[in-house]
C-alpha cells in the first residue's frame, strides 16, 4: 500500500482531529466542523479527513506489520452512535440493530487505550500536515 497523501488542507486536519480524538477519546461528526472553524458543515469534506485517518492507519498497521485499533470507531454521528462505515468494517454488524453494543464499543476503546504506539502516530500526522520530512 502506498502512503496516503491528500492535500495539505485535509493532512492538516486530519492531524487536529487526531489531537482531538487523542485528548478527549470522541468526537461528533457535527463538532468537527466547530472544530476546524467551517462556516458550514460540509459532510463530504469531513468523511475525507476522517477517511485520511483511517487510510494512514492502515498503511502504518501494513508497514509495521502490526495491527493498529482504528481510531476514527469513536467518530461519532449527532446521534452519538458508530458511523455505517465503522458498524460494518470493525463490527461486522449490519441490518435493523447494526451498532455495536456497549461491551464490543469498551473492548474495542480498551484496544485504543492500551496501544503504546499513539505518540509516534500523532507525530508523523504532524510532520505530514507541516510538510517536515521524514
Amino acid at each position: 500500500m502506498n502512503k496516503p497523501n491528500p492535500s495539505l488542507g485535509v493532512k492538516m486536519d486530519a492531524y487536529i482531529i487526531l489531537l482531538h480524538l487523542r485528548s478527549r477519546g470522541w468526537i461528533t461528526t457535527s463538532e468537527i466542523w466547530r472544530l476546524l472553524g467551517w462556516d458550514q458543515f460540509l459532510i463530504g469534506m469531513a468523511i475525507r479527513r476522517i477517511g485520511h485517518i483511517n487510510a494512514m492507519t492502515e498503511y502504518l498497521s501494513e508497514k509495521w506489520n502490526e495491527g493498529i485499533p482504528k481510531i476514527n470507531v469513536f467518530v461519532l454521528t449527532r446521534k452519538y452512535e458508530c458511523t455505517d462505515y465503522i458498524c460494518k468494517n470493525v463490527f461486522g454488524t449490519e441490518g435493523r440493530n447494526k451498532q455495536p453494543s456497549a461491551k464490543q464499543l469498551a473492548k474495542y476503546g480498551a484496544k485504543i487505550a492500551v496501544y503504546p504506539k499513539w505518540d509516534k502516530i500523532v507525530e508523523i500526522f504532524r510532520r505530514d500536515a507541516f510538510e517536515v520530512p521524514e
